[in-house]
């Protein structure tokens, strides 16, 4: 799959001026010989205070060094000085003020698609999805309005990445996660590294979500942690559903997000029916046999649907 063809444009990104000044500043300060411990101390608590501080210190020492790696003379002892800083600063100020590229990516029911960021980062996309991809300066942000999304990180750590679904955010802390947002409720789903979850709206409504576990949340707040599995996670890459004990509705349901011609179990009394096994999410008409065979079922083709329903109910025009 080739990359996605991103749409750049000029525009004016609001920021904390005095985020960037302090850091720049706290930079400078750290690059003299004569610094004290104090100071030092005073730098770590900084740092401390939140992400953002570590982040934007963090960005002015990587393009710090990768300024030294540029440059073909032996470092001096003291070369950093307040013209250096200030090229920094405006080195930063053109990438975060002026950069922005943003892309809306949608796929159609039935459909994968997979983007390939430049850091290495993969982004796999399931049916039904539309999520909107934004470079802005230093930060990578995706906005997932609805659908099912695998993450996997690259390894560049100069560029904050943030998921945003459902009314929260997922911040990646070096990681592989699903994310799948629907019906006002988003499951994550980490299967390796781990990634914190906040909710926008709901103050103190944070976690920190580790490999092998996921986390639902929704406008009523955020779930218990529980176990995931990844294969059952991640099989609809293979485009399989691996169904554990599932309700059968559940399973429809999630056998619908597939086809436009939805099934429909007509009566409530199959709801309950526990389905496991594995199945191809291409194959419909092999699903529909399949349920029939296990638990017995007829089937009535109508103009938008089909129904399944046990074989004593068959009646004409069913349901």
């Amino acid at each position: 799959m080739s990359k996605p063809k991103f749409v750049g444009q000029s525009q004016h990104t609001p920021k904390d001026d005095s985020l960037t000044e302090e850091a720049a500043a706290w930079f400078l300060r750290m690059q003299q010989s004569n610094r004290s411990d104090s100071e030092q101390q005073a730098l770590e608590a900084w740092l401390s205070q939140s992400e953002a501080h570590r982040a934007e210190y963090q960005q002015y020492a990587r393009l710090w060094h990768n300024l030294d790696y540029l440059e073909p003379k032996p470092r001096k002892k003291f070369r950093a000085t307040v013209a250096g800083i200030l090229v920094l600063v405006l080195i930063c100020g053109i990438f975060q003020w002026v950069t922005q590229i943003e892309e809306i990516i949608v796929t159609a029911v039935g459909e994968h698609k997979r983007i390939v960021l430049a850091d290495g980062t993969t982004i796999d996309i399931n049916t039904n999805t539309k999520l909107r991809l934004a470079l802005f300066g230093f930060t990578r942000t995706v906005t997932i309005e609805h659908g099912e999304v695998l993450f996997n990180t690259g390894s560049e750590r100069l560029r904050a990445f943030a998921v945003n679904a459902g009314g929260g955010v997922i911040r990646d802390i070096g990681t592989e996660f699903n994310v799948l947002t629907e019906n006002g409720e988003t499951t994550v789903a980490v299967l390796e590294g781990a990634v914190e979850i906040t909710l926008e709206d709901q103050d103190n409504a944070k976690a920190i979500v580790h490999s092998g576990k996921q986390l639902s949340y929704s406008g009523q707040g955020l779930s218990d942690i529980s176990h995931t599995d990844a294969e059952t996670a991640t099989a609809w890459r293979k485009n399989r559903l691996i169904f554990r004990d599932t309700p059968l509705n559940e399973a429809i349901r999630q056998i619908n997000r597939y086809h436009t011609r939805p099934v429909r179990l007509g009566e409530p009394q199959l709801h309950g029916h526990k389905v496991s096994g594995e199945f191809n999410t291409t194959d419909r008409d092999g699903l529909i046999v399949a349920l029939k065979t296990l638990y017995g079922l007829n089937s009535s083709e109508l103009d938008d649907m089909t129904v399944l329903y046990a074989k004593k109910q068959l009646k004409a025009g069913m349901p």
